[in-house]
């Protein structure tokens, strides 16, 4: 049997051939669009690689950095140990100064009595006294207050063996809490002797200084606001109560870090804006016309920290030294009178 071909659609043919060129079309994009993202896929391997060949010198950095930590952690282990051994050490000698403060407390209390009452020292300067204080509004006031009073039936007790363990200690260069002062001190006694002099001391907290008159072969004494029990034939001990019954005149003074806090009670004085002046003056008194003063204050800026101390400059340290004659100096600047106050020069004043 003979088969009837089957008749195609013209229409139908035309719209296969279409479909099949759009088709053909598309996937000739699609084609391109592949190697576009094969292309892509190659850039972007290259940058990993580029960027995996940049950070092995940052690999080998931070291994480096590492090694480096660990070799300071062996360092610092050791050390951050003797740090601990330190502060062992310092509360073990806190523990010791409070229990041997006590101890004292108690002594004291046997042998004097109970302590009798200070007064507590004031905390701002009085404002009827603020004008005379700051010279009339050019001296700058700030409070750091400090109490250092103690009861007046607990004197302090200086004894031949503390005299001559800082004896000791002065002839080996040793200084005491001012450290450069005791230098210039002792630069002083050089130029200008005291071997065979009466040497008065003003204020006294330890014999560091009487020591030091014995080491350069002065006979020392003392005059202080509070009472003083010497125990040593070789130091004499007034109060300026004594004193002003006694009047005795020296040859040669010191005062070391003294007259800054008189008239600013933190010692148990009188509240007094001349109080340091007031100080000087008296001082013509103890010393013999054309002795020697070594005066150390602290020079700055003219300041009050109150209760503590003064500090002197261009306004108050003219007034300070007035009625002395200036003739020499340890450590002092002019440029110091531009600082905080941190130095105390020593003064070499001579007594008109």
């Amino acid at each position: 049997m003979t088969e009837t071909p089957v008749a195609i659609d013209p229409a139908l043919a035309t719209s296969q051939d279409e479909e099949l060129a759009r088709l053909r079309t598309e996937n000739a994009a699609l084609w391109e669009q592949g190697l576009a993202v094969g292309a892509e896929n190659a850039d972007l391997k290259a940058q990993l690689a580029a960027a995996r060949a940049e950070q092995l010198p940052l690999r080998e950095q931070l291994a480096s950095v590492g090694k480096e930590c660990a070799d300071l952690r062996r360092l610092y282990e050791p050390l951050a140990h003797q740090v601990g051994l330190l502060e062992s050490a310092n509360l073990a000698a806190r523990v010791r100064l409070e229990r041997a403060q006590w101890q004292l407390r108690a002594l004291r209390t046997a042998h004097f009595g109970p302590p009798v009452p200070v007064p507590e020292p004031p905390t701002r300067i009085p404002s009827e006294l603020r004008d005379a204080f700051t010279l009339g509004g050019r001296v700058p006031v700030v409070e750091r207050r400090r109490d250092r009073t103690y009861p007046p039936n607990w004197p302090l007790i200086y004894t031949d063996e503390e005299i001559d363990a800082y004896m000791s200690s002065i002839r080996a260069g040793g200084t005491g809490v001012y450290g450069l002062v005791d230098v210039w001190v002792q630069n002083a006694f050089t130029r200008y002797p005291i071997a065979g002099l009466d040497v008065v001391t003003m204020g006294s907290i330890s014999p560091w200084y009487e020591s030091m008159i014995l080491v350069h072969g002065g006979r020392p004494h003392l005059i202080d606001y509070n009472p003083i029990n010497s125990r040593s034939a070789r130091l004499t001990t007034w109060t300026v109560a004594e004193w002003e019954r006694e009047r005795p005149r020296f040859d040669y003074a010191l005062s070391i870090s003294s007259f800054e806090h008189d008239g600013l009670g933190a010692y148990g004085d009188p509240i007094d804006p001349d109080g340091d002046l007031k100080a000087m003056r008296k001082m013509k008194e103890i010393v013999n016309p054309g002795g020697i003063l070594l005066l150390a204050v602290p020079i700055g800026r003219d300041m009050i920290s109150f209760n503590s101390a003064r500090i002197y400059g261009r306004l108050r340290l003219p007034l300070l030294i007035e009625g002395w004659d200036w003739i020499d100096g340890e450590g002092y600047e002019d440029r110091l009178l531009d600082t905080n106050g941190d130095n105390q020069p020593v003064l070499i004043l001579r007594n008109r």
